[in-house]
């Protein structure tokens, strides 16, 4: 049974014969009663103490597992975006590779068709060349042939006898 202050201060002792002196009992229960009294204030401010830190560490344990819950979640979000991150840089690898093959190719092929228009710009150089030397020749032959009748009327009006002359050279 649990006493209070109260009734503490209100009991009262049978009286016998040869009994304690009533003041120092009284004054004992006045200390025992204001001593009890500070005990049970001090017990019912720790209660309302405790029941407030048990909210209190029911708040933190709920935000820590909402702490827990977040960085297990962010930590699958990070693994996902390394493993797509990871995905998307081999996708970037190969397309350039095979941008760069094609490219290859393509300046080979290039290539080569220059190196087949160049052969077949020296060869038309060439064609070109003869056909020019052949054009040249028969013009010099055809300035020769006209210098040499010119030169042949000129002598054949100086000489008459020099007609006959070139009239046998030419057969």
């Amino acid at each position: 049974m649990r006493l209070t202050p109260i009734e503490i201060s209100q009991h009262k002792f049978n009286v016998r014969f040869r009994g304690f002196d009533k003041d120092e009992v009284h004054a004992l229960l006045a200390m025992v009663v204001a001593d009890f009294e500070e005990v049970v204030r001090e017990n019912a401010q720790l209660r309302r103490e405790a029941e407030r830190l048990g909210r209190e560490l029911d708040t933190h344990l709920g935000r820590e597992r909402t702490i827990q819950e977040t960085l297990t979640t962010a930590q699958g979000v990070v693994e996902q975006m390394q493993r797509a991150a990871s995905k998307d840089s081999e996708q970037i690898i190969v397309d350039a590779e095979l941008r760069c093959e094609k490219m290859v190719a393509e300046a080979r092929q290039q290539c080569s068709d220059l190196t087949h228009n160049i052969a077949e710009l020296h060869h038309l150089r060439e064609r070109l060349d003869g056909d020019l030397r052949n054009v040249l020749e028969s013009y010099l032959k055809m300035v020769d042939a006209f210098d040499e009748a010119r030169h042949d009327r000129k002598m054949s009006s100086v000489d008459p006898s020099y007609s006959n002359k070139a009239d046998t050279r030419a057969t």
